[in-house]
């Protein structure tokens, strides 16, 4: 039950949308069941006009009467038959498989071994550590005067943590100088928002997570210090964002949308709790002349509502792969005395086109995949035969070498043997981009054509080796050597050109 539950953990790995919390609750395990189930009803999007029988209760509880020990074995085998997203976990399950989510106390950095040395690798911004001066590189040699030389680094983690508001000792090594700090413990949240300049006009920025409110106010400072540095393009970075706080991507939205009034989209609740909430910008964006966002498959959650609101509502490309498909958010409940965590589906989330993509992702506007999957791609699909043809209705080998490139271009869904109506359409919209006759079949001049784009698609990530932020990056390019679009003002705001 337990690996179950740490795979599913891991698939929805921080991609819940909200907190909140129940009251303790104790009893037998026939008067839990009744407790939690009380609770999934009461919430589940999908319990609403489709409640347990009575009959169905009395069943499960006379089986929990016999066998206590399958609480939550019964509770999830319930939640599956509603949704894919519920589950009912223990505490250390859920702190493992939402670890993004959820607070730890302590110093705030992060150590590792090197040749035997305890390393200081990074200091959570506004931490203990921080605030006290640690810095990248100091050697931590002591902690309470214990040394940990030769310590396991398990047990070094659990000395520098503790609760918040306690006292620690860490004595360090920098510059041969020896340090001792004495900090007091506190709550870490850590920071998922980092941004860097490119070069004059461009800005990254990246977002790894939308764990806590904090996120937003680093992204909204990053953001609005833009104009300052006279920025006419941005790389949002969302790759490999599991999501968070739904509430947290709709500001960002609406921090970079320009104009106001426009719909970014909806939640749908329960009828008995609210229905359709939709949502409009106030426009207050700065205009830029490019925003690229970055996707792909483990962007997921409210990172895909991000990424799907800035592509339909135009004011982004989104580059990459079809992201995760994850368009329903939870709840979150403390439940039995906080020993569980009940993990509810609430809503679904809606773009402003497409509604809700729950199991379908988003499609970027570039479909770009990173240089090692198309270089695995292309080794499993077959060598193009450029004195060959294909037409409308086969079915073969060369069809399969072509519509895999074509899918690598972005032109196709699928990959596919047979030469049908999906393909043709495909097919001829290439020829069309590439200044070729479409027609219902293809031969060696759209042959040559497909691999040179397919060897220009490879060269793109010469640079940095990420063909998805190289792309971004000569699309900004481009955008930043046109006009600025708006003027700063002393005051720190901005003036649209």
């Amino acid at each position: 039950m337990f690996r179950q539950i740490k795979k599913i953990a891991a698939v929805v790995l921080a991609s819940a949308i909200t907190f909140t919390s129940a009251a303790a609750f104790t009893g037998t395990p026939q008067t839990q069941f009744d407790f939690i189930l009380q609770k999934i009803e009461q919430n589940s999007l999908f319990t609403q006009d489709n409640e347990m029988s009575s009959e169905q209760v009395a069943k499960k509880n006379a089986y929990i009467e016999q066998n206590p020990d399958k609480l939550q074995q019964v509770v999830n085998d319930y939640l599956k038959t509603l949704d894919t997203h519920s589950m009912f976990l223990t505490k250390s399950q859920y702190e493992q498989g939402f670890s993004t989510l959820t607070q730890t106390s302590g110093i705030g950095v992060t150590v590792q071994n090197q040749s035997g040395k305890i390393t200081v690798i990074d200091v959570e911004k506004g931490s203990p550590a921080d605030n006290a001066g640690f810095k990248y590189g100091d050697r931590i040699t002591k902690i309470n005067d214990v040394s940990i030389e030769n310590m396991e680094m398990s047990k070094i983690g659990e000395m520098l943590r503790g609760e918040a508001g306690t006292q620690v000792k860490i004595t360090i090594i920098r510059d041969n100088q020896t340090l001792d700090f004495t900090l007091t413990r506190a709550y870490i949240t850590p920071s998922y928002v980092s941004n860097y300049t490119v070069e004059d006009g461009i800005e990254y920025i990246r977002v790894e997570a939308m764990g806590s409110p904090s996120d937003y106010n680093e992204f909204e400072q990053i953001w609005n210090g833009l104009d300052e540095k006279n920025t006419k393009a941005v790389i949002l970075d969302l790759r490999s964002n599991g999501g968070g706080l739904v509430d947290v991507a709709w500001k960002m939205a609406d921090l970079i949308i320009e104009t106001d009034g426009t719909y970014m989209g909806a939640i749908r609740w329960r009828e008995d709790q609210g229905g359709l909430q939709k949502h409009y910008s106030e426009g207050t964006g700065l205009p830029l002349n490019k925003i690229c966002v970055l996707v792909d498959e483990n962007t997921a959650s409210a990172a895909e509502l991000l990424a799907g609101v800035l592509k339909e509502t135009g004011t982004a490309e989104v580059v990459g792969t079809t992201t995760y498909g994850k368009g329903q958010g939870q709840y979150h409940f403390d439940m039995l005395s906080s020993k569980y965590k009940l993990v509810i589906t609430c809503m679904e989330m809606n773009l402003p086109i497409s509604g809700c993509w729950e199991g379908k992702g988003i499609t970027p506007t570039v479909k770009v995949a990173d240089n090692n999957i198309i270089d695995e791609a292309l080794s499993q699909l077959p060598a193009i035969d450029v004195n060959s043809t294909i037409k409308y209705g086969d079915k073969s080998e060369q069809v399969h070498a072509i519509s895999g490139r074509l899918y690598l271009l972005g032109y196709m869904d699928t990959v596919q043997t047979t030469f049908d109506t999906n393909m043709l359409s495909a097919l001829r919209q290439f020829q069309t981009d590439e200044g070729l006759t479409a027609g219902i079949s293809a031969g060696s001049k759209t042959f040559e054509k497909l691999e040179t784009k397919i060897n220009e698609l490879k060269a793109i990530g010469e640079g940095t080796g990420d063909s998805c932020y190289d792309t971004a990056l000569e699309l900004c390019k481009k955008a930043a050597a046109e006009p600025i679009r708006y003027t700063s003002l002393s005051d720190g705001s901005f003036k649209a050109a």
